[in-house]
């Protein structure tokens, strides 16, 4: 299922309504903000833009209208890497806000759990630096992040995202090192942690998120990334899992944030003037719409009736995951995750059931649903 496009000159007239910029650096960080992310009024689907070197994708997030790119490159300093991805996204829209949204390394396994969302107090440029005979003399800069958005972000209240053993994740709030180096050497980890004590992550993108926004006079910036790994060599395990856990807290925070309509007044945001459609309404109206298609290819001859309900119910079930437990089914029954990096929540719904109608998988949908969020009557009905 691809999403129409748009030129640039077919939407330019919505720059001046484009609150807020948010910046991914990896599929699975592209993943999570593209489920958060709602059609606008009277579209199908959000709006796809090629412009340049990029493609951005236009749609409501929370109560603002926004604008997504994602990176070409992980880190700041290549060709379309951080700077110069975030500056030509700002030249292009014009954005008030920008906020990386995305996973980092924790720096404490002790104290810190995979999902945590770390918050930039500051920013630090931890690869500046002055070799000596001597000494290493550290000379990077920094910087911290829009007052506003630290301030909001740090005073956000009623976010809960579920990560293990009954826990919920929690927000890091502090110095956050960034620089060029995947980190993922315990004992590298530890030189560079022990130059900098206080700091709670690292990461590569921020940085040029920085300079781009200090160059552009965007004063309202901000880094949102949950804990994916420690940088201690065991990056590759369970990495895949990791990572969409960590996306997934760190895109449900900023979502939350980001929810208030009237907290960005002074930066200049405007909410969207929408109709109100409850998340209840919302997954009847789609459950409703997807049954029928998916019954025409497990419909049993005396069992219509208690088919539709099965159906109805399973359907309903996996609308209401978040994206973390959807990312967990697609895995779960044999769907790559890549096919679906480009869609909105909404699409990627129906290309779901698409495919679900096509492979006769309800089988194994619902098998994968059960093991997220046991359904009452813990028997298959579709085996």
């Amino acid at each position: 299922m691809e999403i129409s496009e748009k030129s640039y000159d077919e939407v330019k007239h919505l720059i001046p309504d484009i609150n807020l910029l948010l910046i991914t650096a990896n599929d699975i960080e592209t993943f999570h903000v593209r489920q958060a992310l709602l059609p606008l009024e009277d579209n199908a689907d959000v709006l796809k833009v090629p412009h340049g070197q990029h493609t951005y994708f236009i749609g409501i997030f929370g109560e603002y209208l926004a604008v997504h790119v994602q990176l070409g490159k992980m880190g700041s300093i290549s060709y379309n890497g951080a700077i110069l991805t975030s500056y030509d996204a700002i030249e292009a829209w014009h954005p008030k806000a920008v906020v990386m949204v995305g996973v980092a390394m924790g720096t404490d396994e002790s104290k810190q759990k995979i999902g945590d969302v770390l918050i930039s107090e500051a920013i630090i440029s931890y690869e500046s630096q002055r070799l000596g005979s001597e000494e290493i003399v550290q000379r990077g800069p920094i910087v911290d992040p829009g007052v506003v958005l630290f301030n909001r972000f740090k005073n956000s209240t009623g976010w809960s995202s579920p990560i293990e053993n009954g826990l919920f994740a929690k927000k890091r709030i502090g110095h956050i090192l960034s620089g060029e180096k995947l980190i993922d050497n315990l004992a590298e980890r530890n030189i560079i942690l022990s130059r900098y004590p206080n700091a709670i992550g690292a990461e590569m993108e921020g940085a040029g998120i920085y300079a781009a926004c200090k160059t552009k006079n965007v004063n309202e910036w901000i880094l949102v990334k949950g804990i994916c790994d420690y940088g201690d060599g065991n990056k590759g395990v369970d990495k895949e899992k990791r990572q969409n856990l960590a996306s997934q807290c760190a895109t449900s925070l900023t979502l939350k944030v980001f929810m208030s309509r009237v907290g960005f007044v002074t930066i200049g945001l405007e909410p969207v003037i929408r109709k109100t459609i409850t998340k209840e309404d919302d997954v009847t109206l789609l459950a409703e719409k997807f049954e029928g298609e998916i019954v025409a290819i497990i419909e049993l001859n005396n069992r219509k009736e208690d088919m539709h309900s099965a159906v109805q119910t399973t359907v309903a079930a996996f609308l209401d995951l978040s994206s973390y437990q959807k990312a967990n089914v697609i895995d779960d029954i044999d769907l790559p995750l890549s096919n679906f990096i480009e869609l909105s929540g909404h699409e990627m719904d129906k290309e779901i059931f698409r495919l679900v109608k096509e492979r006769n998988l309800l089988p194994n949908l619902w098998d994968a649903i059960n093991k997220i969020k046991p359904f009452t009557n813990n028997k298959n009905p579709f085996v």
